[in-house]
């Protein structure tokens, strides 16, 4: 029989220890690491107004209905749903889930959360959402108790939703934060502490592990979801990436497997280097120009038409945003809308710039703007690389025509609670559809929206157009009259559209399944990692005719390892 010394023993332990480390990688835990723009203003879903907390709280919450890996509505939380001849009730039959808690989420869940996102108590930014649901504006604005509004649970597992008008538009607006359930029975016990760490429980596909502040929130695999079987990614983080070029470097460091979009300085680079990863295509994106239009020189419509039509769209698309943003906009309706009457043009369609700078010279003179009564004004936008060169931009287009604009960069969270509290007079804003259907935008320009009427445009013949679309059946009918309502509030100039925004992330090749979906939403639950660069790299052991040390071996250990090498260096 063979027998062992010390060095033999020795290598023995290695050899053992190595063989974990190459089984290790195998069945390592998946992550992704997703640079997501702004810090969330919260995980709260009745909170959340941006697409940074959309990103994350769909990972989290699963509603009525959700998207697919496409991005299309499909059944989410409920397994059926039957609706009512008439369009108005719409009743759904709960999949049997739990919360990550393991607590079944139930009807009454989703009760709960409807009534407490238009409990004026909550002051939900987005209550105006879930208008189309009977007696939500009236308990939104406090004229009824919230145990008035529109839904029931007659059992666990029934939730029936009644509508003031049909909505054939649900599922997809069903797929909103806004109508995901949330636990009764942790927020009633924590209150508004229930979206911490170690407190929160959610129904999708992941669960809050960590949240720190400016630097990251960390989702895991929730094991209670109905569908955990087929989540191949173990956990998720969120970085906010505000700094493009910062984020940039992170992406190209490894740091980052995706990047919610990427910096517009870069495009030759990318297209030269790494064509694949940067992705760029039309999307459901509006940008625009918001005039406080409620006091003050901006109340006149000429004033408003003026500054609208002095922005030389195809000039800054091409020069400020190296024609790598978008496509310029005549209506804040793009291309592609469902169901809608697309033919209204801004005042200016189809004027060249010396006319609509002409124009716009004489508008503020009838105004009573002029050299000897110059306009001032400010213009808010956010703190970006891109939305500064394009801020410059207007200031010197604007100066063209007589008008000074002092020029404010603001954080993303300050910028649009600023907007919300119209505090402000000029404001960059954009708009990410909330669903493939023309209301998912009027609806922010109709009088009864409180949070998010950033212009302050009360036009009853709007509001009126608007109240046509929802009571009509007719598809083409009611695409008609919410083109004439697109067409009012551009005429009115409540807001400019700029441009049709490209959705542009970076993703690097070993992110599996990402599709280029409308809205840019693309769930953890259907993403998959592969095999990255460097996996299986052979790394060097210590040569066969030196003595290992301890320091030698646990750097060893620690790196990729060749079975082939570690065979030849035991035989030695």
């Amino acid at each position: 029989m063979k027998t062992f010394g010390a060095s033999a023993l020795f290598k023995l332990c290695l050899a053992l220890l190595v063989a974990f480390a190459i089984a290790g990688p195998a069945s390592a835990a998946k992550e992704l690491h997703r640079g997501n723009g702004a810090e969330p203003k919260g995980l709260d879903p009745h909170q959340a107004s941006g697409d940074p907390e959309n990103q994350i709280l769909g990972d989290m919450f699963i509603g009525l209905y959700t998207e697919d890996n496409a991005g299309t509505a499909v059944l989410g939380a409920a397994e059926k749903v039957e609706t009512s001849p008439d369009g108005l009730r719409w009743t759904f039959t709960l999949r049997d889930h739990k919360w990550s808690d393991g607590q079944p989420v139930t009807a009454a869940d989703f009760v709960f959360a409807y009534r407490r996102v238009l409990d004026p108590k909550t002051a939900s930014e987005y209550a105006s959402i879930l208008f189309p649901v009977k007696n939500a504006q009236k308990v939104s604005e406090g004229k009824l108790p919230v145990a008035q509004l529109g839904v029931s649970a007659p059992d666990a597992k029934t939730f029936v939703i009644d509508l003031e008008h049909p909505a054939p538009y649900l599922p997809e607006m069903m797929t909103h934060y806004t109508t995901f359930p949330i636990p009764k029975h942790v927020v009633e016990k924590a209150g508004m502490d229930w979206t911490k760490a170690g407190t929160m429980v959610s129904n999708g596909a992941y669960m809050l592990a960590e949240r720190r502040p400016s630097d990251r929130i960390k989702l895991v695999k929730n094991p209670h979801f109905f569908d955990a079987a087929n989540v191949k990614i173990d956990s998720v983080y969120f970085y906010p990436t505000t700094d493009e070029s910062a984020s940039m470097k992170r992406y190209r460091a490894g740091e980052l497997d995706t990047l919610d979009r990427w910096p517009l300085t870069e495009v030759k680079w990318l297209k030269a280097n790494i064509p694949n990863e940067a992705r760029a295509y039309t999307g459901l994106r509006v940008q625009y120009t918001v005039f406080n239009m409620r006091s003050g020189p901006l109340a006149d419509r000429r004033v408003r038409v003026a500054l609208g039509e002095a922005i030389d769209r195809k000039e800054v698309l091409a020069k400020v945003y190296f024609d790598a943003y978008g496509d310029e906009a005549l209506n804040v309706l793009p291309p592609g809308m469902a169901n809608v009457d697309l033919s209204a043009k801004v005042p200016w369609a189809g004027k060249t710039m010396e006319e609509r700078r002409a124009e716009a010279k004489r508008l503020l003179a009838e105004a009573g703007y002029g050299p000897n009564n110059p306009l001032k004004l400010s213009y808010n936008h956010l703190n970006r690389p891109d939305t500064k060169r394009y801020a410059i931009a207007l200031q010197n287009m604007w100066k063209l025509i007589g008008v000074d604009v002092e020029l404010n960069a603001k954080d993303f969270a300050i910028h649009y609670d600023l907007l919300k509290t119209a505090n402000f007079e000029i404001a960059e804003a954009g708009w990410i559809f909330d669903y493939n259907d023309a209301q998912s935008v009027l609806f922010l320009f109709q009088s009864s929206n409180q949070g998010l009427n950033y212009p302050g445009y009360k036009n009853p013949a709007y509001d009126a157009l608007m109240a046509q679309a929802e009571r009509e059946k007719d598809a083409a009918t009611r695409g008609k009259y919410l083109g004439q309502a697109a067409g009012l509030l551009i005429n009115d100039v409540a807001v400019a559209p700029s441009c049709f925004q490209y959705i542009r992330p970076l993703v690097k090749p070993y992110v599996l399944n990402w599709q280029h979906t409308p809205r840019g939403v693309n769930r953890t639950r259907w993403l998959d990692i592969g095999d990255k660069p460097g996996d299986g790299a052979t790394a060097s052991v210590p040569d066969s005719g030196t003595q290992a040390s301890e320091g030698d071996f646990w750097s060893w250990l620690a790196s990729w390892f060749d079975p082939e090498a570690w065979r030849k260096w035991w035989n030695s």
